[in-house]
């Protein structure tokens, strides 16, 4: 407590020194100054409002800071949104069902660097006791397509976090494909925290480095387009970053999921987890085909034919083709939909008699029926219509551009993209580089032109609105020209605004401190310069500045837990920069058509105030708040794509992107991964990927 009162006396002391100095530079500056040059009373108002505002936003930002400081606080809020949110990834996974093949898993060691205490087999329903044996506590997790990795680690998750302690850490899922590899493990795990749960980058920062946080990593065969990885592949830069992620006296946990063979194949290169335990999951035994079955079904007797022929040759090519838990819960949603009357659509005992003599003529059998069988399960939203040949028309389009990416390895701005993850605003280079940039440059034109337009024909002709004419065409094209060499930097950070948070008491207080701060921050400043341009312009520049500043920086996340919405990344970037933009504008058109108003002696200033100020706002504020530097350029290239790919062009996406892409999550076609989506399976991005029609399903057209 001395400690802080100190802290606080100290810079109470520095912030009367400032006062101080600018009273005398103030004296000294206007010795003979009087009221018609400087108003003494606008002086003191703005050194006071400077005082208050120094003071204040010193006080906000201390408890800011000292509320982030507490990473086990935190820690617990985030713990409760990551236990929701695998939940419902978990259920989905299950084919939204909560009965699961008990998995089995058999333990591989590595030549060396092995974890200790390491059983020599385990199963689903004992994984977080394998788990908490080990030490260190690393896992690595491998199997074969469709085994069930993402699955089993899931689980583990929801293990751990429902018997958690205020100790343990909490467990984090990451796509290892998002990842470059240049970027240390700590700075990309707090990343991901700060992007997938609103953490504030001082809150994610200090639960990694308080290892308060375990990397559940998903995905190590998905970084490269080589199936069998080398030791300076991306996955083997991966693997040895992560043998040096330590912790304060050894190697920190992790769990890690791999298909065997590239796990193998970056083994034979000298390339293994250190300190980890290597277990490898098991195909699925005939007695946990038959329990799965019989859990999961309503009629069991309907299955019948199915559990005979599998019972008669368990390894003929049925069998093989529903020995993975993906397959199985693929074959019990294509063959369970019933229509609205109650009988069921498709008989499981046609199964056995189909000419499918390979595992992979069963999988494309199933995968062929899976999609019309969740569209007609699933009701499109409200003023919305999603056909089949619609939904699998897009999904196509989608998976074809990132099964092109995954295979070629193509960089856009020096970037890899990515073969499995869908963020909607670096989903662009899908229309190629070129395209997207003139049609966002073209977005903002004619936004500038319309207002340009209102105020050509609603303010009257004469020698000074010519001129403004002129101004505001030059400012106009000045921003359309920004907007377009703002494309230098390909792959812009969005502005995160959460308007959720302000429904809990946490975040309003949040909001309430942010709002206070910058408030006080630019009114000191308007105060300064009601010293040199006058108290009530000035006044009114620091309030305007303040109030619309406040307003996104309180609504932005501070450190309180909550899960993003994929969609919301975009939504909330323009929401950001259109409510900044436009709220200035708004009190600057007015202010200013004020001024200009009584300057040219116009009669109606009202009139004349409106005017200017819809003028401004249509002009320059929407442009600004779709281009305002590196900030609200993710939405606009978003929109960019969407107007890119519509039905006459050789990409059509719907218009609604992001709302198919909701429904598809629930539907169970896709999964939400942090801040994207994925195909709810590698099998059927692949499966959708070869389905397109046309060779000019996706890609950029350039690489950069």
């Amino acid at each position: 407590m001395t400690g802080k009162r100190g802290g606080a006396f100290g810079f109470g002391a520095v912030t009367a020194l400032l006062l101080g100095a600018a009273v005398a530079i103030s004296g000294r500056t206007f010795p003979g100054a009087v009221v018609g040059d400087v108003d003494p009373v606008g002086m003191v108002v703005g050194l006071a409002a400077l005082a208050v505002g120094v003071w204040t936003g010193w006080l906000t930002v201390r408890s800011l800071r000292w509320q982030e400081a507490a990473p086990a606080d935190v820690a617990e809020r985030l713990a409760v949104e990551v236990l929701d949110a695998e939940r419902a990834a978990g259920r989905q996974l299950l084919g939204d069902h909560d009965k699961t093949i008990d998995i089995r898993f058999t333990f591989r060691p590595a030549p060396t660097h092995n974890a200790d205490d390491a059983g020599p087999e385990g199963r689903l329903k004992e994984v977080a006791e394998y788990y908490r044996l080990l030490r260190p506590r690393r896992l690595v997790i491998t199997g074969a397509p469709g085994a069930g990795k993402t699955v089993l680690a899931v689980q583990l998750m929801l293990r751990l976090l429902e018997t958690r302690t205020g100790e343990d850490p909490v467990p984090v899922r990451l796509s290892l494909a998002s990842w470059d590899t240049d970027q240390p493990v700590d700075e990309w795990i707090a990343r991901h925290l700060v992007d997938a749960y609103r953490l504030s980058e001082a809150a994610a920062e200090a639960l990694v480095k308080a290892r308060r946080v375990l990397p559940v990593l998903d995905g190590l065969d998905e970084m490269d387009t080589d199936p069998d990885p080398g030791y300076a592949s991306r996955a083997g830069r991966a693997v040895r970053a992560l043998n040096a992620y330590q912790q304060s006296t050894g190697k920190a946990g992790l769990v890690l999921t791999c298909r065997s063979r590239v796990h193998e194949a970056l083994a034979a290169e000298g390339v293994w987890a250190h300190d980890a335990a290597r277990v490898e999951i098991r195909p699925c035994d005939p007695d946990s085909v038959q329990r799965f079955i019989g859990d999961r079904v309503d009629d069991p007797a309907r299955w019948s034919p199915v559990r005979e022929a599998l019972a008669r040759d368990p390894h003929g090519p049925l069998a093989a083709g529903l020995s993975t838990p993906w397959r199985l819960t693929l074959a019990v949603t294509v063959y369970e939909e019933r229509l609205p009357d109650g009988t069921y659509r498709r008989h499981p005992q046609s199964l056995p008699g189909m000419a499918l003599d390979t595992s992979e003529a069963v999988g494309k059998h199933l995968l062929g029926l899976f999609i019309p069988t969740v569209a007609a399960q699933c009701p499109a939203p409200r003023g919305a219509t999603y056909t089949t040949d619609d939904v699998r028309a897009w999904l196509a389009m989608l998976a074809a551009y990132l099964q092109q990416n995954a295979t070629t390895g193509q960089q856009v701005g020096g970037r890899l993209l990515s073969g499995t993850d869908i963020v909607l605003h670096e989903l662009w280079p899908l229309a190629g580089t070129r395209l997207p940039r003139a049609v966002s440059a073209a977005l903002v034109a004619a936004v500038s032109m319309v207002g340009w337009a209102v105020l050509f024909l609603l303010l009257p002709p004469t020698g000074t609105s010519l001129i403004m004419f002129f101004i505001v065409g030059v400012v106009a094209l000045g921003g359309v020209l920004t907007t377009y060499t703002a494309w230098r930097d390909v792959w812009p950070q969005p502005v995160r605004m959460d308007l959720e948070r302000l429904r809990t008491p946490v975040g309003r207080r949040h909001f309430a401190r942010a709002f206070v701060l910058a408030l006080a921050s630019a009114t000191a400043a308007g105060a300064v310069s009601a010293i040199t341009i006058g108290p009530v312009y000035g006044l009114a520049f620091g309030l305007t500045v303040g109030a619309t500043t406040g307003l996104v920086t309180g609504l932005a996340s501070h450190g309180t837990p909550g899960v993003m919405d994929p969609n919301g990344v975009v939504r909330n970037d323009l929401a950001a920069w259109l409510l900044y933009s436009l709220s200035t504008y708004l009190v600057f058109g007015l202010v200013f058509s004020l001024v200009f108003g009584l300057m040219v002696g116009l009669v109606s200033v009202v009139a004349v105030a409106v005017v200017i100020t819809l003028a401004s706002v249509l002009m320059d504020g929407l442009r600004a708040g779709l281009s305002t530097g590196n900030r609200g350029m993710a939405s606009v290239r978003y929109m960019a794509l969407l107007l890119c790919t519509r039905r006459w062009g050789s990409r059509p996406l719907p218009w609604r992107l992001g709302r198919f892409l909701h429904w598809c999550y629930g539907a169970g076609l896709i999964r939400v991964a942090g801040i994207a989506y994925q195909f709810r399976h590698r099998e059927l991005q692949e499966y959708l990927a070869h389905h397109v029609d046309g060779d000019a399903a996706a890609g950029t057209d350039e690489p950069s």
